[in-house]
């Protein structure tokens, strides 16, 4: 009998935690664009939205980073976030 689950390789779930980053980049560089001069102005919403999107995956992140740490102990030696085991990534996503 085979299993019905759906995984997520590392590289798909990668991509999709990177995704708003990407678009966030996007909006700067096209800020900066349209700037004349040194001087950078946004208003106060963009920024809010800004700093919101960084802490989602910021976010996201540490709650890769710990479920690691509890799969493999406290005391193992940590691991680059490629090393992510294929189950942490099913687990989480």
């Amino acid at each position: 009998m085979e299993k019905d689950t759906k995984g997520v390789s590392l590289d798909e779930f990668i991509f999709r935690k990177l995704q708003p980053i990407r678009i966030l980049r996007g909006y700067l560089a096209n800020e900066l664009e349209l700037c004349d001069g040194d001087e950078v102005r946004m208003n106060r919403q963009d920024l809010d939205n800004i700093v919101a999107t960084v802490e989602i995956f910021l976010e996201e992140y540490d709650r890769v980073s710990a479920f690691r740490g509890r799969k493999n102990g406290a005391n193992d030696r940590k691991k680059s976030f490629i090393d992510a085991k294929p189950q942490a990534i099913k687990a989480i996503a």
